[in-house]
């Protein structure tokens, strides 16, 4: 299928099926092991069958952003060290698929442009809710991993080297350009794909009533979702004020991934919908939490692709998100999903899901046309192309 025989070392924190770049080296791993000899170095690895991998357990700890990063990055520096000075291990391609700034890396895949990222929080569009003590050195934490990440970022794309760049995105790479002028001869587009088998409109008869049960929310309610991590920048607090203004109290909110829990359910509370909001921190399911709501909501203020939004596509779900996140790109306005032209004004987005909530037939017509666009992304085309970029990376 793919041909070569290559030698790969693939480079991720973390491998599996429930987030998103994790689940890119996933897919990879899983297509590249059948003609290549493929060598994983992770801290984590599930849902992968190993036998037909070799696969490097690299030390990482957990409980903060920072050490954890540092950690990880040295341990695998000095396990590649080890292979190619003491045991003359050599591969074709080292691939960094997490974004991770690795040094060794002839490929890396990027998943977000931290520099640009800070460009937009110190602009004021990104301000993190009040928090309590835990919850403000958790921000120091993370905004000291940002900042370090942000400077190895620096030094990789900063300057032309031969290697080979995979964005996610049109978008992303333009990020890059007007961060890292030099890098754009560097830089090859690789959307993320999408298992349409996985993520289903046939999954509502499965998991509907099971999981709103598990989670005491009612049958009969018009359920809202939203799914991802960094909440300040993806729109939790937005999408929670637009909760606040729909005039349909039945209406219920679930925000599945990691955040800051206490404080919004603070800021819910503040805007009087607290027992309308459910929190579900890690789901090794999230396939079931599309097929069990009615609308996918995300007004992100940065987003280099959303896959998420295409998950939800896939699952046949409609979609509310901002035209700033790049997935938008393959939405027509109205017709494949509803786009917020400004995610930070709640009620823009109230509105958006009370035309959805009060038609069912505008509901049916986005949810369908949606699922057309998500069968377009291709795992395979994505290996396909990573195959492609790895050949650039060798005539290199």
């Amino acid at each position: 299928m793919y041909g070569g025989g290559l030698r790969i070392a693939l480079v991720a924190r973390d491998v599996n099926q429930h987030a998103g770049p994790p689940r890119v080296a996933a897919e990879l791993v899983k297509r590249f092991c059948h003609d290549h000899e493929v060598s994983l170095f992770s801290h984590t690895v599930e849902g992968i069958d190993l036998s037909r991998v070799q696969h490097h357990c690299v030390p990482a700890v957990s409980g903060t952003w920072l050490l954890d990063f540092l950690v990880f990055l040295a341990c695998s520096a000095a396990m590649f060290g080890f292979l190619r000075l003491l045991s003359r291990r050599r591969y074709d391609i080292i691939h960094a698929v997490t974004g991770l700034p690795f040094l060794f890396a002839n490929v890396t895949t990027s998943h977000f442009c931290e520099r640009e990222a800070l460009r937009l929080e110190r602009g004021g569009l990104a301000k993190a809710p009040p928090t309590t003590v835990l919850g403000k050195l958790r921000a120091l934490d993370y905004g000291l991993y940002r900042r370090l990440v942000a400077f190895l970022e620096g030094l990789t794309f900063g300057h032309r080297r031969p290697k080979v760049r995979i964005t996610v995105s049109e978008r992303l790479k333009e990020d890059f350009v007007r961060q890292y002028g030099e890098a754009e001869g560097d830089i090859i587009v690789v959307p993320n794909g999408v298992d349409c088998q996985r993520f289903h409109p046939d999954n509502r008869a499965l998991y509907r009533d099971k999981l709103r049960q598990g989670h005491n929310i009612p049958l009969d309610a018009p359920l809202l979702l939203f799914v991802g991590g960094d909440w300040e920048r993806k729109g939790v607090r937005f999408t929670i004020e637009a909760l606040s203004l729909l005039p349909d109290e039945r209406v219920r909110l679930l925000v599945v991934g990691p955040g800051d829990v206490e404080a919004y359910r603070r800021f819910a509370a503040e805007r009087r919908v607290q027992g309308r909001v459910t929190f579900v921190s890690h789901t090794r399911d999230i396939a079931a939490y599309y097929a069990a709501s009615d609308l996918f909501v995300f007004p992100t203020l940065y987003e280099p692709f959303g896959l998420v939004i295409i998950e939800a596509m896939a699952g046949g779900l409609p979609v509310i998100t901002s035209r700033l996140a790049a997935a938008a790109d393959y939405i027509d306005d109205g017709v494949s999903g509803i786009l917020l032209e400004t995610p930070h004004q709640p009620q823009e987005m109230a509105s958006k899901v009370g035309l959805l909530l009060a038609d069912s037939g505008l509901r049916d017509t986005t949810g369908r046309r949606g699922r057309e666009v998500a069968e377009r992304f291709s795992w395979d085309e994505v290996a396909r192309r990573t195959l492609d970029a790895y050949q650039a990376a060798m005539r290199r």
